[in-house]
């Protein structure tokens, strides 16, 4: 299940782009209340499509507080839910994050740091994660677990709320090591509040996450939604 949401122009670098923000799904069951809806966006310079991870990287943190504020409003609009952000450090250390609590302050906001951010950086702002870990309604996840970046090495400077598994790593290991992708997925609930696998694209795939008492997020859930409609 996929939200859309209303465009938004921003300018940076002397061109204008249009950022076209959107919200996927993640839930546990096709039939649980307990959802969540991940931000995400597209990017476009005129008629060619920009790189959103390289776009967002250089934008202002005020730019990037104005994207996730006209989304976040947009989505309040539409129904109450637990939001999840993508974020990366120089985003969490402004003071933005703040006033975005204080706008939403009746929604659950899960800042989810990107992969980018390296086992050297997170130092930096550990105690600026636990003091943002202390507000109820705040969690901190990490994004992409299995990728370059978002390793093990992660997982001993602090504990997440939630550890998202790259879909690459998820579908080599449901492919090859079924087993050692169950051993895999064990650990990490154990080392956190909750594990997302990213990438579920069919019914298998589904019900083995479901056996594996994992939240889920992927194409899955939007054809699930179509074929549910008469």
């Amino acid at each position: 299940m996929t939200i859309e949401i209303s465009s938004i122009l921003v300018k940076h670098g002397g061109k204008q782009y249009v950022v076209y923000p959107r919200a996927e799904l993640i839930t546990d069951c096709l039939s649980s209340k307990r959802v969540i809806f991940e931000l995400l966006s597209s990017v476009m310079d005129g008629h060619d499509h920009v790189c959103p991870v390289s776009f967002f990287s250089e934008l202002s943190e005020k730019d990037t507080y104005m994207i996730y504020r006209h989304s976040l409003d947009s989505l309040r609009l539409q129904m109450n839910m637990a939001v999840s952000i993508k974020m990366d450090i120089k985003f969490v250390k402004s003071f933005y994050t703040e006033m975005l609590l204080a706008e939403f302050s009746g929604e659950t906001i899960i800042f989810e740091l990107k992969e980018t951010s390296t086992k050297h950086r997170i130092p930096e702002v550990r105690e600026r994660l636990q003091h943002l870990k202390e507000n109820p309604r705040v969690q901190i996840w990490l994004d992409d677990f299995g990728t370059e970046r978002s390793n093990f090495d992660l997982l001993n400077i602090m504990k997440f709320d939630g550890i998202k598994v790259s879909k690459e790593l998820f579908w080599d290991f449901y492919a090859e090591n079924k087993p050692l992708l169950k051993y895999m997925l064990a650990m990490l609930k154990s080392k956190s509040g909750s594990v997302i696998v990213e990438g579920v694209d069919s019914f298998d795939k589904y019900i083995f996450c479901k056996e594996q008492h994992c939240m889920m997020q992927g194409y899955f859930f939007d054809e699930a939604k179509k074929s549910s409609v008469v």
